[in-house]
């Protein structure tokens, strides 16, 4: 006879091993899109004191310090070989699947397996497990999850057992801890990424389905509240950092048509995940125009509809159905809140919609579709011989088409190409996809990619700027670089790298004083910039300003010990001013770095 705890360690190896199989194309992924940002470029993740950087101080792209923290982590053990983190990312869904299964079991929730095996290998979340960067997601969703977990097991929820219902006066330390757990994984989750912010309404809408809410309940989901509201602000305020001009400009009208849009957007790829899209076609929400108001219309009449049902049934099973109808639904439209553009997320430049932003809404679907069919199996004896087939298949299905939507994130290139297949308007593969073969050394394709990306978004700053970056080597390249690189920094004038490579070709084109300002604007925006330090004193020695020059080149070789080559400036820049010792010294340890430099 086989035990309980035999089916739960059965199921959980199932589980596991469908969801690893599903994965197996992606295991071998390169980095994509911001992966380089966040992780294989970004000096925070080099630096020894990195994890104080990331927690500590405002020079992180986001603050996500718990995900930025395994990054760390992680980066001393395999470096740039991604193998390791799209292991651990896997792992982290397995996880998130065997935390949604145990809280479905702990609701008494139909089907608790089957929704949480659906979502495990449901196609909609490769986006969130194969994409690197996206760690955030997986992470943060096993926070969650696991808060949702601890708070389940306090008498507070009302989804406690009977014997922790009845527990004594003796166990209220016990209680507390379980709280207390449960506001720390919140915290967690809060900081590995801002969307979980809305776990103190999940948590108020669980206990209202067990019970009805009461007083105690909003002062216990207060600190829950308190942590959402100061975490999203830093979060905004991070979002907003550097930018140059406004991610949308979109008044509430159109915000909230948006919104509505965006809920069945998400269902329909929920229920039928086919042709999904790595970049979908960014959408132009039209007041005026009737059809952008069919979604919200759709939207209140539903709600409006499982509210009446539910407070019009009478007691017993129709009435738990209806209850959970509306349960399912208000998670689902809940927790794709934060990604419903009401707030604007730099990602919505591109897209108002993307797979990884529905990753913890889709579990109300799963969830809810596995309760309704096994439900009904339960209730006609002719869908009981298929009680499990159904779901079964259903969850086969789902590998198969997993693994296929993997085997997309093999690199950027082949990433960028099958978006293009799918959206051909998609100026930001164009322009992702020129880079990955401007790398691979095909400069005639990437060079069509960069203009093809223009012509659909003329005033792209990072497509000038990629443009201008291919042009700049050739021969006669600086006058058309620069023309690219001046169209960048006009577009987005915090654009660092532009700054810094205009001042190069206007320094090629014989134009010093321009490219002076031009690396100054450069240093501005970046100050531990030792190339530009080193170039901005090239620049100022070769108009003979060599006193100028000197404390820029000391400040490239503070910066970066081991730049020779500004070493070598360094040298005769404190030659020329009958410094002789100390150019000696400077060009002697040049030569050490670098024997090619010895004259």
């Amino acid at each position: 006879m086989i035990t309980n705890r035999a089916r739960v360690i059965g199921g959980f190896l199932l589980l596991g091993g469908l969801t690893l199989l599903a994965y197996l194309p992606a295991l071998h992924g390169g980095f994509i899109f911001d992966d380089d940002t966040l992780l294989a470029k970004n000096p925070l993740i080099r630096a020894p004191d990195g994890l104080f950087r990331f927690w500590f101080t405002g020079q992180a792209v986001d603050y996500w310090p718990m995900t930025m923290t395994t990054f760390w982590l992680e980066w001393r053990l395999w470096g740039l070989d991604t193998l390791g983190y799209h292991v651990t990312n896997v792992l982290l869904q397995i996880g998130d699947a065997a935390l949604v299964w145990a809280i479905l079991r702990r609701l008494r929730v139909p089907g608790a397996y089957w929704g949480a095996l659906l979502f495990a290998v449901h196609p909609v979340n490769v986006q969130s497990v194969a994409w690197i960067a996206e760690r955030k997601n997986t992470l943060s969703l096993c926070f969650f999850l696991g808060s949702i977990l601890l708070f389940l097991h306090t008498r507070w929820s009302g989804a406690a057992g009977p014997e922790e219902a009845k527990a004594p006066a003796a166990a209220a330390r016990g209680e507390i801890l379980g709280y207390g757990l449960s506001l720390l994984a919140f915290l967690l989750a809060m900081l590995s990424k801002g969307s979980a912010a809305v776990l103190p309404l999940v948590l108020l809408g669980l206990i209202a389905w067990q019970r009805r809410l009461r007083f105690r309940d909003l002062v216990l989901a207060a600190p829950f509240f308190t942590i959402a509201a100061v975490l999203t602000r830093v979060n905004i305020e991070f979002q907003n950092h550097g930018l140059t001009a406004p991610i949308r400009t979109a008044g509430p009208v159109e915000r909230l048509l948006t919104a509505a849009a965006v809920v069945w957007f998400y269902l329909a790829k929920a229920l039928a995940p086919l042709r999904l899209i790595f970049i979908y076609p960014l959408w132009h929400v039209h007041p005026a125009d009737p059809r952008w108001w069919l979604p919200l219309v759709a939207a209140l009449g539903l709600t409006g509809w499982l509210v009446w049902r539910w407070r019009r049934g009478a007691a017993g099973p129709a009435a738990d159905r209806t209850r959970a109808d509306l349960l399912a639904w208000l998670y689902f439209g809940v927790a794709l809140v934060p990604v419903m553009g009401f707030a604007d997320i730099y990602f919505m430049k591109f897209s108002l919609v993307a797979d990884h932003y529905q990753y913890p809404a889709l579990i109300g679907v799963m969830a809810w579709l596995a309760a309704a069919w096994t439900l009904a199996a339960q209730r006609r004896p002719a869908l009981r011989p298929l009680a499990s087939i159904v779901p079964a298949a259903v969850a086969g299905l789902f590998v198969v088409l997993t693994w296929n939507q993997a085997r997309g994130y093999r690199d950027a290139v082949t990433l960028y190409t099958v978006t293009l297949e799918r959206n051909p308007g998609c100026w930001l593969a164009d322009n992702n996809l020129g880079i990955g073969e401007a790398a691979a050394g095909q400069p005639q394709q990437a060079r069509a990619h960069f203009q093809e990306a223009l012509r659909l978004n003329p005033d792209y700053p990072e497509a000038h700027f990629n443009l201008g970056l291919l042009l700049l080597p050739a021969a006669g390249g600086a006058a058309p670089a620069a023309a690219h690189f001046a169209r960048a920094v006009q577009l987005s004038p915090r654009y660092v790298d532009a700054h810094y490579y205009y001042a190069n070709s206007l320094r090629e084109l014989g134009r010093g004083p321009e490219a002076v300002t031009q690396y100054e604007l450069a240093l501005q925006g970046r100050p531990n910039f030792p190339e530009a330090e080193n170039n901005l004193g090239i620049t100022l020695a070769s108009a003979g300003r060599v006193g100028e020059a000197l404390p820029h080149f000391a400040a490239a070789v503070r910066l970066n010990p081991a730049f020779a080559q500004a070493r070598l400036n360094l040298a005769y820049a404190l030659r020329a001013g009958g410094r002789e010792a100390e150019a000696q010294a400077q060009y002697q340890e040049a030569v050490r770095l670098d024997p090619r430099l010895r004259q």
